[in-house]
């Protein structure tokens, strides 16, 4: 017996201290799940939530001229667009429609159910209403325009801005009226000299903030007829016997294919000097567009069926104007113009020497027909322009010009034009891999002679691969002179372009797809060429999420637990409550058992203890 006392009085203590126990870990457990399902179900946005965050979105459909461009993708080939606005919540498509068009008022012969429709689905920016680009003649520019066209860009905005201005070719440009209201800006450009032109309209807000949209940019290309033309003349010369003598003549040339038809006139400014007319003893090199004399055919008379040649200028010290006209069967191609200097011989001191040399004058900019490229087609390729200027008093020689692409960019073979015109990449052209990017280097032999205040302009295409690092990329042009430069700081430019996931919108991040039902379009629009009829989605609602969304009902349920807890803790009836649940059998098991995991020792003694009292039953 007196072991039996001390097993029941041992289970009396422990049912006290179970009890309070219990208590606090239900109030824990039911404190816990209710910060569990507070942090869930804020989570969930509740559709009243839904829509009041709901926002208006604005969308737009363009026309594109299929004489100019095939597919859609870029919207600055867009000559009209149509925008529409709706609620978050709503599928945005604008209308747009061939039929609407009046073909006799734009610049194209395209029949008017060719004209192709583009759909953007999100702008950005729209406080830019409407650009419109016309010829000389009045009529919509479609996209494309002849060399010899000046063109009116008139933008509308839509409030009262600041510093409105153009951005033509990446440079600023204002505008030459501005209307009454204060809306309308307007623009005249008649000198073409690129064969594209990148339009923008833009204007700041009271905040500082650049404003600008997608309706306001345009993107368009001059058509220049291919002729044949004289680029450029270049004139070396060497002592001889004291006397300076022409020791060669390059003359650039443009598609001139034949020599056997071409004469060469030579006129000067000095009015003691002949006129000299060259039959033959030239050299041609169509590939390099060249043509070239050398000494001693330039000092022979049978090249010019006459008794007279270069000698005349033997007698003739100081500067010479000589001028050059290139004649293919009595038809005058073009000509230049270049003056050159000629010495006696004389004895000069070092320092004299130093002083003679002339230092290079040479400066270099850098632009691109697109302000940004995408890594996937069909806006995945760009065409940069080197321009490079002579800014010196005298013809001077440039020997080289290296490009260095950003990550990612490769240079697409064949694409040069120099002046205008095609170069060939095995005589020019070398490109290196540097890492992931490409170097281009254009070079010939003698080099480049541009004249005082004249350009070489170089155009070439690039395209964007996977590689390249989204955001802002540099791209450098580095030019080398012939002579000293008086600014090195000069041959070189920079050009940064940016690389977006989608041009459009450039600071998109890219989501996850939304689940979507389709909604099948309008049978009578018309698709784009080449692509299917466009398919409406529309994005699931949020499932509802019961009592718990409502931040009442969470609030009344948590004071609901708190006060189950205090009730049972503090109250006679709890109490008791309490105590029958920790003295029935089913509460007891459960202890036991768990003192098989958590305490073996007491375990094994209760049960030793049992088996005990059962023998002496």
């Amino acid at each position: 017996m007196p072991l039996m006392e001390e097993v029941k009085r041992v289970s009396t203590k422990k049912k006290t201290n179970t009890g309070t126990i219990i208590l606090i870990v239900l109030a824990s457990l039911l404190g816990l799940a209710l910060i569990g399902a507070a942090v869930y179900f804020y989570a969930i946005e509740s559709p009243e939530e839904k829509k009041k965050t709901q926002t208006e979105t604005t969308c737009a459909c363009y026309y594109i001229d299929p004489s100019v461009v095939s597919e859609c993708g870029d919207q600055r080939r867009g000559f009209l667009f149509e925008t529409a606005t709706v609620s978050g919540d709503q599928v945005c498509r604008a209308a747009c429609s061939t039929s609407n068009l009046s073909v006799n008022l734009l610049n194209s012969n395209t029949r008017q159910e060719l004209y192709q429709i583009c759909q953007l689905q999100t702008l950005t920016d729209a406080r830019c209403t409407k650009m419109i680009v016309k010829d000389k003649n009045g009529k919509i520019v479609t996209g494309k325009v002849p060399a010899d066209d000046e063109l009116t860009i008139t933008a509308t905005f839509d409030q009262q801005y600041s510093d409105y201005k153009f951005i033509i070719n990446n440079q600023d440009y204002t505008s030459d009226e501005t209307s009454t209201d204060g809306l309308t800006i307007t623009k005249k450009i008649s000198k073409l000299d690129s064969n594209t032109i990148n339009i923008a309209a833009v204007a700041t807000s009271q905040n500082g903030e650049q404003v600008g949209s997608p309706l306001c940019r345009r993107l368009i290309e001059v058509d220049r007829e291919t002729l044949s033309d004289v680029t450029d003349l270049n004139i070396e010369t060497r002592m001889v016997d004291n006397i300076d003598k022409i020791s060669r003549i390059r003359i650039g040339v443009g598609n001139i294919s034949e020599e056997d038809s071409l004469t060469l006139k030579f006129s000067f400014k000095q009015k003691d000097l002949n006129e000299l007319v060259m039959n033959e003893g030239f050299t041609l090199d169509p590939a390099k567009g060249e043509i070239t004399i050398i000494e001693q055919d330039l000092y022979n008379s049978d090249n010019f069926g006459s008794e007279t040649s270069f000698a005349q200028l033997d007698k003739i010290e100081g500067t010479v104007e000589m001028t050059v006209t290139v004649n293919s069967d009595s038809q005058i191609i073009g000509s230049a113009t270049q003056s050159f200097s000629l010495q006696k011989a004389k004895e000069t001191s070092a320092e004299e020497k130093a002083t003679e040399t002339q230092e290079s004058n040479f400066s270099v900019s850098k632009s691109s027909s697109k302000e940004c490229v995408e890594r996937i087609a069909p806006n995945n390729t760009t065409v940069f322009t080197v321009k490079v200027t002579n800014n010196s008093s005298i013809a001077q020689r440039i020997k080289s010009i290296k490009d260095k692409l950003p990550l990612g960019f490769t240079y697409t073979k064949n694409s040069s034009r120099i002046n205008t015109n095609s170069a060939n990449d095995n005589d020019l052209v070398s490109t290196t891999d540097v890492g992931q990017s490409q170097e281009i280097i254009w070079q010939k032999e003698g080099g480049w002679n541009i004249n005082p205040g004249e350009h070489l302009t170089i155009e070439f295409q690039s395209q964007v691969g996977e590689n390249a690092l989204s955001g802002q990329n540099q791209n450098e042009v580095i030019i080398t002179p012939e002579e000293v430069p008086a600014d090195p700081t000069t041959l070189r430019a920079e050009y940064v372009i940016l690389v977006a996931q989608d041009c459009s919108d450039p600071d998109a991040i890219p989501e996850e797809p939304k689940p979507q039902e389709p909604t099948t379009k309008d049978p009578s629009e018309k698709a784009p060429e080449g692509k299917d009829p466009v398919t409406q989605t529309e994005s699931t609602t949020t499932p509802e999420t019961g009592i718990f969304e409502s931040t009442v009902a969470r609030v009344i349920i948590g004071l609901i637990v708190l006060v189950i807890g205090w009730y049972i803790y503090s109250k006679p009836l709890g109490q008791s409550m309490t105590e029958k649940l920790i003295g029935s059998k089913l509460f007891k098991e459960a202890e036991v058992s768990s003192w098989k995991i958590f305490n073996p020792k007491k375990y094994f003694e209760n049960k030793v203890i049992k088996d005990l009292t059962k023998k002496k039953k």
